[in-house]
C-alpha cells in the first residue's frame, strides 16, 4: 500500500496529516498471548531450535464433539509423537491425537514438553454456546472486495473545538457514497473541563493513534488530522476517498456472523486474503444514541452520541511493553484463503466494568445498555510497504455487524 495523499493541496487547505503509530515494532511478531496461531515472519530463523505447539482454533464448544487441533513443531521439523502436554498448573494432561477436546467451559491453558524442550503456553477458549457459522461467499473465486476505511473520531463533550469537527463530519457523511466508504467510530477517552461525559471509556488507544489534542481524526490505524479553521468537508471526503483508492484490490474481505445468548455475544470473523501475508483481526462494540450535553454545540442533533465505543478487543503487547491495537493474529494467510477468529464478550461484565471506569475516572457512570442500539466494528489489518521501503502495520478493511446478524464479503463487483 503506497501513501498517495496530495499534500500540498491538503496543506493549502490546513489539515495537517500525520502519520502515527504505523511502524512495525520489530519485538511485535510473535508475541501475542491471546491467539496461539501468531507464526514468526522471519523466513531465516537463527539461533537454537524452539519448540512450538499452536492450534487452528482459539475457541471451541464443549458439545457436539467439538476439538482444536494441535501442531507441535520443534525448529522447522513437525512433532508426531514423544511429545507432552500439560496445564497451566503444570498436570499433565492426554490430548489424543493432538486434538483438544473438552466438556469445560473456559480458558485452558497449554504447553508442550519434548525431551528438554519446553513451549510457551497458548490458551483455547472453551464456551457452552455455539460457535456462529461463516456465511457463504457468494463470489468464491473472487478477491476484488468492497473498501471500507476504519475512522476513529476522538472527542468528549466538554471540548469546545470539538462541534466544528463534528459539523465537518457531519457534511461527509450526509453523503451516501462518502458514507459508504468508511466505518466511523467515537472514542470518548479523555475529559476537558472537568466536564462529566456518559460516553466515556477509559483506554490507551488514544496514546496509540498520536493524539495530542481534540478533536482528532485517526484513519485506518495509519493516519490522522485535527482541525483547523479552513478545513471543509471537501477536504475529509478527499482524504477518505484516497485512503480507499488505496486499498483496492489489495483489501482482504471480511465476513462477520454473531449470536447473542444470556448476555454472551460471540463473534465469528473471517478474513480472506487479496494478498497474502500475515492478518490480524480486531473487534470494537460501539452504541448509539446516548446523550450528552455537548459544550459549544451549535445544533441540537450534537448532544445525541451515535458509534461510541464502549469496548476494544485488538489489543496485545510487545517485547518492550508498547500496547498496539492492531488486533489479534491469526498468522499467514494465503491469497484467496481464509482464516478465522472468534471473539466471546459477556455484555454484563463489560458494561459494570465500562460503567465503574467512567464513574471513577469520567465523573459520569454508563446508563444500561439497549441491545438494539449495540453494533460491532470488525477490521483486518496487515502489513504495508511506504515509497521508502518502511513497513507498517494498517486496517486492510473493515465492516459495521449489528448484534445477532451475518455481514457476508462484499464484493466492489
Amino acid at each position: 500500500m503506497k501513501r498517495i495523499f496530495n499534500y500540498a493541496s491538503l496543506l493549502a487547505a490546513a489539515v495537517m496529516l500525520v502519520s502515527c503509530s504505523g511502524n512495525i515494532d520489530p519485538e511485535q511478531e510473535n508475541n501475542d498471548p491471546d491467539n496461539p496461531n501468531t507464526e514468526n515472519t522471519d523466513p531465516t530463523p537463527s539461533g537454537p531450535k524452539v519448540l512450538k505447539v499452536s492450534s487452528d482454533r482459539n475457541l471451541i464448544q464443549t458439545f457436539d464433539g467439538d476439538y482444536a487441533t494441535l501442531t507441535v513443531t520443534l525448529g522447522d521439523e513437525v512433532l508426531t509423537e514423544g511429545v507432552e502436554f500439560y496445564d497451566g498448573d503444570n498436570n499433565p494432561i492426554a490430548i489424543p491425537g493432538y486434538k483438544f477436546a473438552t466438556e469445560v467451559p473456559g480458558e485452558h491453558q497449554i504447553w508442550a514438553s519434548y525431551g528438554t524442550y519446553m513451549s510457551e503456553t497458548i490458551i483455547i477458549k472453551a464456551i457452552n454456546t455455539k460457535i456462529p457459522v461463516t456465511p457463504e461467499d457468494p463470489q468464491p473465486s473472487s478477491t476484488d472486495f468492497k473498501v471500507r476505511a476504519l475512522v476513529t473520531e476522538f472527542t468528549t463533550t466538554g471540548c469546545s473545538w470539538c462541534p466544528s469537527m463534528k459539523t465537518v463530519l457531519h457534511g461527509v457523511l450526509e453523503n451516501e457514497n462518502t458514507a459508504d466508504m468508511v466505518v466511523m467510530t467515537a472514542c470518548h477517552s479523555s475529559l476537558v473541563n472537568s466536564k462529566k461525559d456518559p460516553a466515556y471509556i477509559k483506554t490507551g488507544y488514544e496514546d496509540f493513534s498520536g493524539m495530542t489534542g481534540m478533536p482528532y481524526v485517526f484513519c485506518d490505524m495509519y493516519y490522522g488530522f485535527g482541525y483547523y479553521t479552513t478545513l471543509t468537508s471537501s477536504d475529509v471526503t478527499e482524504v477518505f476517498g484516497e485512503l480507499c483508492a488505496a486499498k483496492e484490490g489489495k483489501a482482504a474481505g471480511l465476513a462477520v456472523t454473531s449470536s447473542m445468548k444470556d448476555g454472551q455475544l460471540v463473534i465469528k470473523a473471517t478474513v480472506k486474503a487479496a494478498e497474502t501475508g500475515n492478518y490480524r483481526i480486531g473487534a470494537f462494540l460501539l452504541e448509539d444514541g446516548i446523550y450528552g450535553q455537548q459544550t459549544s454545540a451549535t445544533e441540537d442533533w450534537m448532544h445525541n452520541h451515535d458509534d461510541v465505543i464502549r469496548y476494544i478487543d485488538s489489543q496485545y503487547y510487545t517485547n518492550s511493553g508498547k500496547e498496539q491495537f492492531y488486533g489479534h493474529s491469526v498468522g499467514n494467510v494465503d491469497e484467496g484463503k481464509t482464516a478465522d477468529y472468534v471473539f466471546v464478550w459477556d455484555l454484563e461484565k463489560i458494561w459494570d466494568a465500562g460503567a465503574l471506569a467512567g464513574e471513577q475516572y469520567g465523573g459520569c457512570a454508563w446508563n444500561p445498555f439497549v441491545e438494539e442500539n449495540l453494533h460491532i466494528a470488525v477490521f483486518a489489518s496487515t502489513v504495508g510497504v511506504d515509497e521508502k521501503g518502511n513497513q507498517y502495520y494498517y486496517v486492510s478493511n473493515v465492516v459495521d455487524c449489528p448484534i445477532g446478524s451475518d455481514v457476508p464479503y462484499e464484493y466492489s463487483k
